[in-house]
C-alpha cells in the first residue's frame, strides 16, 4: 500500500535507487520501484495492539462485536497482493488444504461471522435443553417438545441456495468488471505516455517542450489521484511528493480540486492542446482521455450503487430465519448433535454470503496501489529510455537523408529507354506521288 514514510526512509531509498533527471524538471525520477511505505504512526500502534490480542479471531468477535469489522477490514488491506510465479506456485499447491485448515480459526471473513454463527448455535442449544428437560418431565405438562417435520427445509432448502449463488455470481461480476477497468487504465497510460513523448513537441529548444514534460508529470500522477478517489487510507498529498515529480504549485492544484482525477485529466488535456500534433495523433490521445473517463465513471458506477438492498435484505433475512428454526428439524434424528449440526450449517452458508458482501465493494480489495506505483514506473522509465532509443531508430541525420534519396530513387520505376526509329525509304516503297504529299518540294 502506497502509505507516506518518514523523510528519512524515503532519502535513503531514494539515494540507493538509480535516477534519472526528469524531462523540464530539476528533480529526479527513480527507475527502480519505490519502496513500499511504513504505515502511519496511529496505524502502526492499532497494528501492534492487535498483535498483542491473544486466541482464535472467533473467539474475539463473540466478545467484542464492535472491533471485528474494523479487524476484517484492515486485513483486507494488508492482503492485497498481484501473483507471480512464486505465488501461484503456493496457490496451486497440494498442501494448501492444510495450510487452509490450519489458519480456519484465524481467518478474518470465517472470525467476521462469529456473532451470527454464536447466536444461530446458542438458539439450537437453547432448543435442545428444552426438549431434554420437557421429556425429563422438568417442565410442566404443558410445555411441548419443540420439533417439526424437515420438509419444509428440503422444499426450502434449494431456494436458499439460489439466492447466495445470485448473490456471489453478481459481487464477483462487480470485482471482475473493477480489475478490467483498472487494467485498461494501466495499459491506456502506457499507450498515452508513448504517444506523448512520440508526438509532442520532438525538439527540445521549443516553447512547447515544457508542456510535454508537464504532461508526463500528471499522467504519474493520474493514477494515484484515481485511487485515492475510492479509498479512504493514505493520504494523496504525501503519495504525490513521494512518488510523482509534481512541482508544489501543481499538487496544490490537484488537492484543491473536487473530483481530481477530472482535473488531472483536464490539465493533461490543456497540455496537449497548447503542442501543435498531427490531427490523427491528437485524436488518437483524445480516445484515450475518452478511456479514462469511462473507467473514472464506471468505478463510480460501482461504487455507488450496490447490489439492490432489498436482495440483500431478503437473503439475510432468510438465512437467519432459515438457521432459527433447523434445529427443530434436527432433533428427532440427531438429539444433541442438533447444537454442531447447526453450528457447521451456520457456518457454510453465512460464509458463503459474507464472501459475497465482502467482493461486492472490489476497490478495498483490488491491489490498486501497486496498479497505480506501475502506471507510475512505467511511464518513468519510458521517459528516461525515450532519447536513447530515439538516437538508435533515428541515428545521424544528414546520413538518414541520404539513404531516405536513395530508398526514394531506389523504390521509382525505371523509365523505358527510347530508340530512334529509321528514316522510311519513300523512294523504294511509295509511289512519286504519295512521296510528293509527305516529302517536302525539294525545288
Amino acid at each position: 500500500m502506497l502509505l507516506s514514510s518518514s523523510p528519512q526512509s524515503s532519502t535513503n531509498a531514494r539515494a540507493a535507487a538509480p535516477q534519472q533527471w526528469d524531462e523540464g524538471s530539476l528533480r529526479r525520477v527513480s527507475l527502480r520501484k519505490a519502496p513500499r511505505a511504513q504505515p502511519h504512526a496511529a496505524k502502526r500502534a492499532q497494528v501492534a495492539e492487535r498483535k498483542g490480542r491473544k486466541g482464535p479471531l472467533v473467539v474475539k468477535a463473540l466478545v467484542d462485536i464492535s472491533s471485528i469489522d474494523e479487524i476484517k477490514f484492515d486485513s483486507l488491506v494488508r492482503r492485497r497482493v498481484v501473483f507471480g510465479h512464486d505465488e501461484w506456485k503456493k496457490h496451486k499447491s497440494s498442501g494448501r488444504y492444510f495450510r487452509h485448515i490450519k489458519t480456519i480459526l484465524t481467518s478474518k471473513v470465517i472470525g467476521a461471522l462469529g456473532p451470527p454463527v454464536g447466536v444461530m448455535t446458542g438458539i439450537a442449544a437453547a432448543i435442545c435443553g428444552w426438549n431434554e428437560l420437557t421429556a425429563a418431565g422438568a417442565l410442566p405438562e404443558w410445555a411441548p417438545i419443540l420439533h417439526i417435520s424437515n420438509l419444509p427445509f428440503s422444499l426450502t432448502a434449494p431456494a436458499l441456495s439460489f439466492l447466495l449463488v445470485f448473490r456471489t455470481n453478481s459481487s464477483y461480476g462487480r470485482f471482475d468488471e473493477a480489475r478490467k477497468m483498472w487494467g485498461l487504465m494501466l495499459n491506456r497510460s502506457r499507450d498515452i505516455t508513448r504517444q506523448a513523448l512520440s508526438y509532442m513537441a520532438r525538439d527540445a529548444h521549443t516553447y512547447e517542450y515544457p508542456k510535454r514534460a508537464q504532461f508526463i508529470r500528471h499522467m504519474q500522477a493520474f493514477p494515484l489521484a484515481y485511487k485515492h478517489h475510492f479509498l479512504q487510507e493514505g493520504s494523496l498529498e504525501e503519495d504525490l511528493r513521494q512518488f510523482t515529480t509534481l512541482t508544489d504549485a501543481e499538487i496544490q492544484g490537484v488537492l484543491g480540486a473536487t473530483h481530481r482525477p477530472n482535473y488531472v485529466l483536464l490539465v493533461m488535456s490543456e497540455c496537449m492542446r497548447q503542442c501543435t500534433m498531427e490531427p490523427a495523433h491528437r485524436l488518437a490521445m483524445e480516445a484515450n482521455f475518452a478511456t479514462f473517463a469511462d473507467d473514472v465513471g464506471g468505478s463510480e458506477r460501482l461504487f455507488k450503487t450496490p447490489i439492490p438492498l432489498s436482495y440483500t435484505r431478503l437473503t439475510s433475512r432468510f438465512l437467519v430465519l432459515y438457521h432459527m428454526f433447523l434445529p427443530l428439524a434436527l432433533w428427532d434424528p440427531l438429539g444433541w448433535l442438533t447444537v454442531p449440526v447447526t453450528a457447521m450449517c451456520a457456518g457454510v452458508f453465512f460464509c458463503i454470503e459474507e464472501v459475497g458482501v465482502i467482493i461486492e465493494n472490489p476497490f478495498p480489495i483490488l491491489a490498486l496501489d501497486v496498479i497505480a506505483q506501475s502506471a507510475r514506473n512505467n511511464a518513468a522509465e519510458m521517459v528516461a529510455l525515450h532519447e536513447g532509443i530515439r538516437e538508435l531508430v533515428v541515428g545521424d541525420d544528414q546520413e538518414m537523408k541520404q539513404l531516405s534519396v536513395v530508398s526514394q530513387q531506389a523504390l521509382l520505376p525505371a523509365e523505358p529507354a527510347f530508340v530512334a526509329e529509321p528514316e522510311p525509304d519513300y523512294s523504294s516503297e511509295w509511289d512519286e506521288d504519295v512521296a510528293a504529299l509527305v516529302t517536302p518540294n525539294s525545288r
